[in-house]
């Protein structure tokens, strides 16, 4: 068996805990039964329900991220790195045992909730979005584990403060597709109804299933690479690029025209542009990682440069190659172009837009400091792209867009056909001024023997 699932086991379901579960969820079945004498089975169902995704989403959660915050306030985390486990052994054996006791609770209620359902109707549609609620929470779980792990700092063992309040709004909505998908009343006309995923006409019951089993699948291909991150096991960006096409391609099968060509890549580069973002204020991208990156390239193999190179790079190449793709696959021509017919040039500028982003970001990362960039770079990005255009906006409308470029879209809604030349040569200017002030912020922080060095 695995050591970490064993071990975890061992801590969470010791015989005491083992017997107050099931007497306690007795007691709760026998006060249904007493309060709704009148239609038990239903009443018992729902309750179970309502229980099944307290304990497993609500409970189960917290154990999971807890497995990791409680090895890095205890100060065993170390440990943990030092193990003989490989990365998926540690990542899934804490996945399942770290919430064996919630899930333990969880199945018996799901187990009293498909009795209850048998005498009821559409009994093979309760069980199969009770099973839809289990897959769907084993995903979030392992989502959940990767962010913690992948915000986790290997020299600091700190999460940011931001990330820990995106993880919270994340688990309240991936908690209100699971009660949907459990309580749902069976009866309703549409539970049966055929789903819209790219327009293949399946069940809802089993299209949702297919959905909760492919998130199921990224966030273990999240999970193991985070951990092989934590655990010092070097590895290429392929997960990740793989990760965030998968995501797209979810996304893609619910747009209103779902289709194999430009719509498709149009949803992987929005997806991959938003992944830019994510990744660029959730990892570290300071002097230190950059100066590996510039080793490896002058002293390693290309591999070992894969290896240490942030992933906000790799998520915006793929946003750039998508975006070139769907310029080839006849994007101008699809029926999404002909109803938006800049989109193509507004999601090139977005493209530029992060790059200019990610170097203001860039500018404060490299500072000689142990403070976080993430708080001035939002405030600088809010008055460069709010504050200063609104002013100049009201006393001079046509200089707005140099100081952000996409008040171009003004142009748009006036009915001209695109965003202007002003706004090409503004956001040039952006990436001009950012590239130099990074390029300073470099040459300054370094090191002063190799300014020397570079002086001889």
């Amino acid at each position: 068996m695995n050591p970490e699932f064993k071990r975890n086991l061992w801590l969470e379901m010791s015989p005491t805990r083992m017997a107050i579960m099931p007497g306690v969820l007795a007691l709760i079945g026998l006060l249904v039964y007493v309060l709704n004498p009148d239609d038990p089975q239903r009443s018992l169902f729902i309750a179970f329900s309502v229980l099944f995704v307290g304990l497993t989403v609500g409970w189960g959660s917290l154990l999971v991220v807890s497995s990791i915050n409680n090895e890095v306030s205890e100060r065993t985390w170390d440990q943990q790195r030092l193990s003989a486990l490989s990365p998926w052994d540690m990542a899934w054996g804490k996945l399942f045992g770290s919430a064996a006791y919630a899930w333990y609770g969880g199945l018996l209620c799901a187990l009293v909730a498909v009795v209850a359902a048998l005498s009821g109707p559409a009994f093979w549609s309760r069980c199969v979005w009770l099973l839809v609620g289990a897959v769907g929470t084993v995903a979030l779980h392992a989502w959940l584990m990767a962010s913690r792990l992948h915000t986790l700092d290997i020299r600091s063992e700190k999460a940011s403060g931001t990330a820990g309040r995106l993880l919270g709004v994340f688990l309240v909505l991936q908690t209100l597709p699971v009660i949907f998908m459990v309580l749902r009343d069976p009866s309703s006309p549409d539970r049966e109804g055929l789903g819209s995923w790219w327009g293949w006409g399946l069940p809802l019951s089993i299209q949702s299933l297919l959905v909760a089993l492919l998130l199921l699948a990224l966030g273990l291909l999240a999970l193991w690479r985070s951990m092989g991150k934590q655990l010092m096991v070097r590895g290429v960006p392929w997960a990740w690029a793989v990760g965030v096409l998968g995501l797209g391609w979810v996304i893609a099968g619910f747009m209103p025209t779902p289709g194999w060509g430009a719509p498709l890549w149009m949803t992987l580069a929005c997806t991959a542009l938003a992944s830019t973002y994510g990744a660029l204020f959730t990892e570290s991208n300071n002097r230190l990682v950059w100066q590996a990156v510039l080793y490896h390239r002058t002293h390693s193999p290309a591999r070992r440069v894969w290896q240490a190179l942030p992933l906000w790079p790799v998520s915006w190449a793929l946003a750039a190659v998508c975006l070139v793709a769907y310029s080839l696959t006849g994007g101008a021509a699809s029926e999404t172009a002909r109803d938006l017919p800049a989109l193509q040039s507004l999601m090139w500028l977005a493209l530029l837009h992060a790059l200019r982003d990610c170097g203001i970001y860039h500018f404060f990362a490299l500072r000689n400091t142990s403070r976080k960039p993430i708080a001035m770079t939002l405030l600088t990005l809010f008055v460069l792209g709010v504050v200063v255009p609104a002013l100049v906006a009201s006393a001079a409308p046509g200089l707005a867009v140099w100081f952000e470029p996409f008040f171009g879209v003004k142009a748009l809604v006036k009915g001209e056909e695109s965003l202007g030349l002003s706004a090409w040569l503004g956001m040039a200017l952006h990436l001009m001024v950012v590239a130099a002030l990074v390029v300073w912020r470099w040459s300054a922080g370094a090191p002063a023997a190799q300014r020397s060095a570079r002086a001889d």
